[in-house]
């Protein structure tokens, strides 16, 4: 296993590329005037996403910050809680009118720079970097967890 300056370099240049990425999509939400929980949330439940439950799994958070992020886009009207139909103890996350307009228009046009951003690589280095990131992230994954047992 490699070891080193060299390996510290690129280690620590990939760490900088990922806290940017990281700050590149905050600056997409806050053009949204949205905090990033809030903004990948009203994508989440456009996308299906139905629970706050399945949303913090995905956006990997705790509850409580996705439940903060919540009564915020309940206080300003994108999102309303309603029970199931089939189980009246979980709530489902919904898109009120006003949700759903501005997701189609503000949310719509943040969308658009990134499929534009996307754009400017082929193919073969978007296959790349997908690939080459979950490799990444997987890989670090899989060392957390063997660590944790």
């Amino acid at each position: 296993m490699e070891t080193g300056p060299a390996l510290d370099t690129r280690l620590e240049s990939f760490r900088n590329v990922s806290m940017e990425f990281d700050f590149v999509y905050g600056m997409l939400a806050k053009a949204c005037g949205l905090s990033g929980t809030e903004y990948w949330a009203l994508i989440l439940i456009r996308e299906g996403v139905e629970t706050q439950r399945e949303i913090s799994e995905k956006l990997s958070l705790s509850r409580q910050t996705l439940n903060s992020a919540f009564k915020l886009l309940i206080r300003k009207g994108l999102v309303r809680l309603e029970h199931f139909e089939r189980d009246q103890r979980s709530k489902r996350a919904v898109l009120t009118e006003e949700g759903n307009r501005f997701v189609d228009t503000t949310i719509a046009r943040t969308r658009r720079l990134e499929e534009q951003a996307w754009q400017t690589m082929t193919e073969e280095e978007q296959a790349a970097l997908i690939r080459l990131t979950h490799q990444f992230s997987t890989a670090l994954r899989q060392s957390l967890q063997a660590q944790n047992k």
